[in-house]
């Protein structure tokens, strides 16, 4: 007996196939007995269930009979060609009609592109339009002859399981194992949807650490500044005057590794951090004396070149 998911021979005794492990259908219990038994002609719609499978087996058979009484193929719509025209292509095996849909538009994008290249300027808003309706006709196609596609499909099943052997169980279970439905369509969409997550969660989180990290060092700039505005304020109140550099002022600190140099004015004491490192390497944070109403001075952390988000709170713009 041969298994009609997997095509494999097995002893007539066993009730599962020893390959695939589904449940062994008997002939008798899948095609009329009188014909099996009399050896009557085969009949084309049992090689038309085998490759059909029995998702919507009904439909397909009713459209393979009138393609049949035809002697030809025709359009009609068919709703999932339409809405997911490639993972239909999958679900029903039609592996080279997949691959063929897929590569096509930038096949077309490509060729297009050469052809504008070619013919200049001009030729531009041509080819947009040449592709758009391309592209229209991609979404109509697929769902007006997608099964006449699929019958021709079958059809090519059956004459090549017929041609491979005269025994019509082994024919049958052959069909069956290599026609129906693949389950590939699901896997491809929890592979897709998980990288789409991936991607979503990375296109969040990437940006925000990067931040992050930036923040960190501004706000590690801010401090080593607050330490040396702190020093130039000293010599301010003793003095009446900014220093000319901060080593006047007394302020002898390392620089940190976020600061490439520092610096003050003579002219009025503002301090100048150049920083270091990534995105920020060469812009400044400044830090900005003022005299309040006591001649005491307070001083306001900024920056013309950094965004807000990457530096420290109290040297935004907004706060």
């Amino acid at each position: 007996m041969f298994c009609q998911h997997c095509g494999s021979s097995n002893d007539d005794s066993v009730r599962f196939c020893s390959n695939c492990g589904n449940a062994l259908v008997q002939a008798t219990g899948t095609f009329p007995p009188a014909r099996a038994a009399t050896g009557a002609p085969d009949s084309v719609e049992d090689y038309y269930r085998a490759a059909v499978g029995t998702n919507n087996q009904d439909y397909y058979l009713r459209k393979f009979s009138r393609f049949d009484n035809d002697g030809k193929t025709g359009v009609s719509w068919h709703w999932p060609a339409f809405f997911v025209t490639f993972y239909w292509f999958l679900y029903r095996k039609m592996w080279r009609n997949a691959l063929v849909y897929f590569l096509l538009p930038y096949l077309v994008l490509i060729l297009f592109g050469i052809i504008g290249a070619m013919a200049g300027k001009s030729a531009e808003a041509v080819v947009g339009i040449a592709y758009l309706l391309f592209l229209v006709t991609l979404f109509l196609i697929p769902p007006m002859f997608a099964n006449a596609w699929y019958y021709k499909h079958c059809k090519n099943k059956i004459s090549s399981v017929k041609a491979s052997s005269t025994d019509r169980q082994r024919q049958l279970g052959e069909l069956s194992g290599r026609g129906g439905t693949s389950n590939i369509i699901l896997i491809l969409v929890l592979v897709f949807g998980f990288i789409i997550v991936i991607g979503i969660l990375a296109a969040i989180a990437i940006p925000a650490y990067q931040d992050y990290v930036t923040r960190a060092r501004t706000t590690d700039a801010a401090a080593f500044g607050t330490r040396a505005a702190e020093s130039v304020a000293q010599y301010y109140y003793q003095h009446k005057q900014a220093p000319s550099s901060l080593e006047q002022s007394g302020f002898a600190n390392a620089l940190p590794q976020s600061v490439k140099q520092v610096s003050v004015d003579a002219q009025n004491g503002m301090v100048t951090l150049t920083l270091s490192g990534g995105p920020l390497d060469g812009k400044t944070l400044l830090m900005q004396p003022s005299l309040d109403a006591n001649k005491q001075i307070t001083w306001k952390c900024l920056s013309q070149e950094i965004q807000d988000r990457q530096l420290p709170r109290q040297c935004r713009k907004q706060q």
